[in-house]
């Protein structure tokens, strides 16, 4: 079986149940330009540990959003440093890249690659490293090469432009354009707004720019576009999260009722990529169904 696709971007969008954000009519036809799965799903609260197990294959005892690297939490038995999907794609010879959004231009040079890590640099302005969970990952951060991949969100258009999308791209919006934060003079106008139909306007708007009206021609051919939530806000069960594929290897305008979480999207970079897995819960997941065998 050969690739699915060539690449995949991966960008996740913060804190709504999906009814909320189908709610926006944007985003509600956007479904029309891929294929919505209407039985996704987070797996867990608050936001960090839903990045770090979509990478990781496991949320390794995260249950919050405190600042804290794998290392210390997950097997504590184990010295060696825990790996994630960069390790799979590497060991490959694939290529990948964290895009984040105003990243702070001297963010990474007040990271400390040497154990303990200390101290974690602080958030500035609308750049939150708890939604870059490469950056939560000693084996990253303490390797030079792995660190120049996590860079600011402005590569990812050049990157575009010049053809160079690496296999793998996971783009992290800033707090406005991924819907979790409001700008002070938004906040003034609803702050009881409880289906944050404001913050979801928001992540219309970086959207409609990220993928324009026509994402299939934008992006290069075999490119499976992968549109997100963290998680399910406000919190209750089920964590029900709006979650749309955009790909030329798939019939847009199609809906698929097969339950997939996060898990289910690593498993499915691996199973493309023929990476093997993590041996976490990324391997009992189900991969998307265009994948199974």
């Amino acid at each position: 079986m050969g690739l699915a696709f060539e690449r995949i971007v991966i960008v996740m969008l913060e804190n709504s149940i999906r009814s909320n954000v189908l709610a926006n009519s944007y985003m509600d036809h956007l479904r029309q330009k891929g294929v919505f799965l209407s039985n996704s799903y987070g797996v867990t609260h608050s936001s960090q540990p839903n990045y770090i197990a979509s990478i990781g294959g496991d949320n390794f005892g995260f249950i919050n959003d405190d600042p804290g690297y794998v290392q210390w939490i997950y097997n504590t038995m184990d010295a060696s440093p825990v790996t994630s999907v960069v390790d799979l794609l590497e060991a490959q010879g694939l290529t990948w890249r964290s895009y984040a959004e105003d990243l702070p231009p001297n963010y990474k040079k007040n990271i400390n690659p040497n154990p303990p890590y200390t101290p974690i640099p602080p958030n500035e302005g609308n750049f939150a490293r708890k939604h870059v969970p490469f950056l939560s990952f000693p084996n990253i951060i303490s390797v030079p090469e792995r660190l120049a991949n996590i860079v600011d969100g402005k590569e990812f258009a050049i990157d575009l432009e010049n053809g160079n999308l690496p296999h793998y791209s996971w783009f992290t919006p800033n707090l406005i354009n991924d819907g979790h934060s409001l700008k002070p003079e938004q906040k003034a106008t609803d702050p009881n707004d409880t289906n944050r139909h404001v913050n979801i306007k928001n992540i219309e708007a970086f959207l409609k720019e990220f993928l324009s009206d026509d994402p299939i021609a934008k992006f290069p051919p075999e490119t499976l576009i992968v549109i997100t939530f963290d998680e399910a806000y406000p919190y209750y069960d089920p964590y029900e999260i709006y979650t749309l594929l955009i790909g030329d290897m798939i019939p847009a305008g199609t809906t698929r009722t097969e339950p997939y979480n996060h898990y289910s999207l690593l498993r499915s970079v691996e199973k493309n990529f023929g990476l093997g897995t993590l041996k976490r819960n990324d391997a009992a997941a189900m991969p998307y169904w265009f994948l199974q065998e």
